[in-house]
Parts: C-alpha cells; sequence; structure tokens
C-alpha cells in the first residue's frame, strides 16, 4: 500500500490518498479542500479512483468531494449516523460566510466492521463516536494503520461540543476501543502529525483524562 497525505484549506485539513501499488486502484480519504491538489496527484500516479471514504460530516473533510466524485465517477461512503449530515449544509457548517454549501448524498453508508476496498488494500471501519454521531476510525487491514479523521490526534481529542457531538460517546470510544490499540499503531490523524499509539499515551493529556 501507497500512502500520500496532502494538507488542503484554511483548518490545515489532512486528506490521504491510499492505494495499491500495483493495480493503482485507490481510495481518497477526507478530501476537505483544493480538489486540483488531490486530482493532480492522482493524474500523476496514474490512479484508479474508487470511491471516498469520509471519516465525517464536517465542512473542513468533505469540500472536494463533488469536484473528484464528478471527475472520476466515483460512490462516497460516509457512516449511516452521518449521512444525514453529509447532506444538510447547516449541519456539516458549509452553509454561509465565504464556503460554498456542501450538500452530497452518499453512494453507500457503512457501519461498524464494514470494509472498503481498492485492489489488495482494505479499510476497515471502526464507529467512534463523540466528535459526530457518526465519526469512523478506517484501520488498513494487515497493517498497523489507522486514519482517525477528528476523533483522536496525536496529542489531543475531537472537539464534543460541535452539533452531534457528545464527550460521553467520546468517552465510551476512547474506553472500548482506541484504548485497546497496540502502542505499535500509528495513527493518520484529520488534523497534525502521525503518531504511533505509544506516543499517544505519553503525550495526549486529553485521551488519559479520558480512560
Amino acid at each position: 500500500m501507497k500512502l500520500k497525505r496532502l494538507i488542503t484549506g484554511m483548518l490545515e485539513t489532512n486528506g490521504y490518498i491510499v492505494y495499491d501499488e500495483h493495480t493503482l486502484e485507490a481510495l481518497v480519504i477526507d478530501p476537505g479542500d483544493e480538489p486540483q491538489i488531490f486530482i493532480e496527484y492522482m493524474e500523476k500516479n496514474s490512479l484508479k479512483v474508487q470511491g471516498i471514504v469520509l471519516t465525517h460530516y464536517h465542512y473542513d473533510h468533505i469540500g472536494a468531494v463533488e469536484d473528484i466524485k464528478m471527475k472520476y465517477n466515483c460512490p462516497v461512503y460516509i457512516h449511516k449516523k452521518d449521512a444525514h449530515g453529509l447532506h444538510r449544509p447547516e449541519i456539516n457548517y458549509s452553509m454561509g460566510g465565504f464556503r460554498k454549501p456542501v450538500s452530497i448524498i452518499p453512494g453507500r453508508t457503512l457501519s461498524h466492521g464494514d470494509c472498503v476496498q481498492a485492489g489488495s488494500m482494505i479499510l476497515e471501519v471502526i464507529h467512534t463516536p463523540g466528535h459526530t454521531p457518526g465519526s469512523i476510525c478506517l484501520k488498513v487491514k494487515d497493517a498497523n494503520i489507522i486514519f482517525t479523521g477528528d476523533t483522536i490526534f496525536d496529542d489531543d481529542l475531537g472537539r464534543t461540543d460541535l452539533e452531534g457531538g457528545s464527550t460521553e460517546e467520546m468517552r465510551k470510544s476512547i474506553v472500548n476501543k482506541i484504548s485497546k490499540w497496540s502502542d505499535d499503531i500509528t495513527i493518520y490523524p484529520g488534523h497534525g502529525d502521525h503518531a504511533t499509539m505509544a506516543y499517544v499515551r505519553k503525550k495526549n493529556m486529553e485521551f488519559l483524562c479520558m480512560l
């Protein structure tokens, strides 16, 4: 598997392109803004886009979805509990100000334990509500890599004070799922740098306070 991080938008959101280096089949995770940057990379590397997978519905993670979807005629995936927020600009915070309202109907909704595949690469869905009702993490099967969206960062946790957020649900996600991840797993979050869970256990005080 090959992995490319692209940082876009005013909030410096991490979007990721992951692909099978043999078949060149690819998935795009959280393309938040500046679609041309994603498209240029995929065209340069002759990638065959199989889908766009969203960890949650907030505008800074979905701003480039429509352009990429139209370019490659590919499906959009999101957890079933976040599908309504993806469709409604007033919930995903894309309405008003300088932003273009984003309203997307997903091609497929996901549940905990589902998989999304491109070539031999498989992403396993881990439902981790708290930041939004349908926030998910995506584990690369047969690799110690998890894309965590805005659930957990190297030194912080995602906000729970926005619409649909829940501190109690975040606590359950941390205690029942994330705290069980082994130290050698590397998280790739929606903002900031990647880190091992060993680092998170030492440096992320918000994570430790949830336990």
